[in-house]
């Protein structure tokens, strides 16, 4: 078996968490869309994390990695850490405001969030406008409103 996975270094290498809960899901499927629209390329953290060298090697020379926590307990940066791998971007999930729930469901305006939050810590454009199922509360408006219109 190779000791490595594909070893073409992306730009930007997402790492994600894939928890059990809604935020490790939300973070596995953010990191997957990303990959989809060409943002970076997701890696195998358990490969990472089970210390094959290619996988450790690969992720040591990546430029940027960026790092989705589905909660606070940061299981993906810390088994990073854990490799002696650096990365200076990350995002946990359950600070976005987004309650941590069992299920299977996820809010699409949720990954939207997500995905946003991710862009915004590897310093990439943003989307400006994100088409979602359901209007925006009048709070949501208020603050869009206070913002300029640069937030919803």
């Amino acid at each position: 078996m190779k000791d490595n996975c594909g070893c073409n270094a992306p730009d930007i290498m997402i790492l994600s968490c894939s928890g059990s809960k809604n935020a490790g899901q939300l973070a596995d499927r953010a990191a997957r869309e990303l990959t989809k629209e060409g943002i970076g390329r997701m890696f195998c953290l358990a490969g990472i994390a089970a210390g094959i060298s290619g996988f450790v090697q690969s992720a040591k020379n990546t430029a940027q990695i960026v790092v989705i926590n589905g909660c606070d307990h940061a299981c993906a940066g810390n088994l990073l850490k854990n490799q002696g791998i650096r990365f200076a971007d990350h995002v946990i999930v359950s600070r976005l405001d987004i309650r941590r729930t069992d299920g299977d469901h996820l809010d699409p305006d949720d990954l939207a969030a997500v995905m946003h939050a991710v862009r915004l810590a590897c310093k990439l454009p943003v989307q400006k406008k994100f088409d979602s199922p359901r209007p925006l509360s009048p709070g949501d408006r208020a603050k869009s409103r206070q913002l300029g219109g640069k937030c919803c």
